[in-house]
């Protein structure tokens, strides 16, 4: 099964890589895409249609797509593991402990990230580990705002950026055996959005509205991508 997740922090001209201070909105040096470029964007790359709408959900702040995943799979609607297209700012991982990655993979040691997350919560900047961690996801697509190479991406996560680089030496950079016996691999690839375009159709949806790093114009934009899903 195939699940888009979109952020609204998308659709802008320039990414945020930090909480906005103006009553937690960004700024108007924060421009929003045109409702037609927005349209375009969804009925040409992701291959939504008004006439065909995709069950889905909005939520406030990304991770809260954690819970509706959770809801879906428990009512069996929605089938695990399950392929994630990631259209986003952000990466919304952290890369490190128990995650890393190779080209064209992540690498995920369960036992390590979970335990991670039972000392600190899960948060919009790292859900998608957790799922991975979870084995939810079968493979992974991140879509960027910005161009970045696989070689080179940029990570944003716990309110700073850190690089990650992917390990050509796998042997120098590998966890212990033991450790590896568990590891889920998952294809995972970044695409910039003028090259993306969806292979198959998606069956259901979710927008996270993230008005902490999103102004307040970006606003008007909700109501457009809303018209393309059906709220479940």
């Amino acid at each position: 099964m195939h699940f888009l997740d979109l952020d609204l922090d998308f659709f802008l001209n320039q990414n945020a890589y930090a909480v906005g201070h103006h009553q937690g909105r960004l700024g108007s040096g924060y421009v929003p895409w045109s409702v037609y470029r927005v349209r375009r964007f969804l009925e040409g790359r992701c291959g939504l249609s008004l006439d065909a709408l995709l069950p889905g959900r909005t939520v406030k702040n990304h991770d809260e797509v954690l819970g509706f995943w959770r809801a879906l799979i428990k009512s069996g609607a929605l089938s695990v593991p399950f392929d994630v297209v990631h259209i986003d700012a952000h990466p919304d991982m952290w890369v490190g402990g128990g995650l890393y990655l190779t080209p064209g993979c992540l690498h995920v040691q369960p036992d390590r990230e979970l335990a991670v997350f039972h000392m600190k919560p899960a948060h919009e900047g790292n859900f998608l580990t957790l799922a991975l961690a979870r084995g939810w996801v079968r493979s992974l697509v991140w879509v960027p705002l910005r161009r970045f190479s696989e070689q080179h991406p940029v990570w944003d996560a716990d309110a700073r950026t850190v690089k990650a680089r992917f390990h050509q030496d796998i042997a120098a950079n590998s966890p212990a055996v033991a450790q590896k016996e568990k590891e889920l691999e998952i294809p995972y690839h970044i695409l910039p959005w003028n090259r993306f375009r969806v292979h198959a159709p998606f069956n259901f949806m979710a927008l996270s509205r993230s008005p902490g790093f999103t102004p307040p114009a970006s606003d008007s934009l909700i109501k457009v991508i809303e018209s393309y899903m059906k709220q479940v």
